[in-house]
């Protein structure tokens, strides 16, 4: 008996497709790992200490040291509670997976943390003693998180 699919199931195939769920997975778990590398790197450009960025957010200097590990997988909310110390912007976007995360998860194609330009961060020096007060109207560098066409 042949089953034919509904054009809703239809349009559902690229989610489904085993390829593209594989590479989808690669490349949302290297983007994940190289946003959270692009903020320990502005944390150490701007000449914060794990110490330093733990007092503001009311934690201990352990607890930031494992949410920098390689292998941890901090929630969402606590990365930007970490950006928003670090004087950072996440942008978040979503993007339907066409068939293009196979061609992206490619390892060839993903740009190196160390090939990104350096910027020079002045953080107040009230940010950098601690002061959480000093935040109003300071600057942030916007990370853009993705993949290097």
């Amino acid at each position: 008996m042949l089953r034919t699919m509904s054009p809703r199931t239809d349009s559902l195939l690229p989610a489904l497709n085993v390829h593209l769920a594989k590479a989808r997975a690669k490349l949302l778990a290297r983007e994940d790992r190289q946003m959270k590398a692009d903020l320990i790197d502005l944390r150490q450009r701007a000449g914060l200490s794990q110490k330093d960025v733990a007092d503001m957010l009311g934690i201990s200097q352990q607890a930031i040291n494992k949410l920098e590990r390689y292998d941890s997988d901090p929630k969402m909310s606590t990365l930007r509670r970490y950006a928003n110390a670090v004087g950072a912007l996440v942008e978040h976007s979503v993007t339907p997976d066409l068939g293009q995360s196979e061609h992206l998860a490619v390892a060839a194609r993903w740009k190196s943390v160390a090939t990104l330009p350096q910027t020079t961060i002045v953080m107040p020096a009230a940010i950098r003693s601690g002061s959480t007060s000093a935040w109003a109207g300071t600057s942030h560098v916007q990370l853009q998180v993705g993949i290097v066409a």
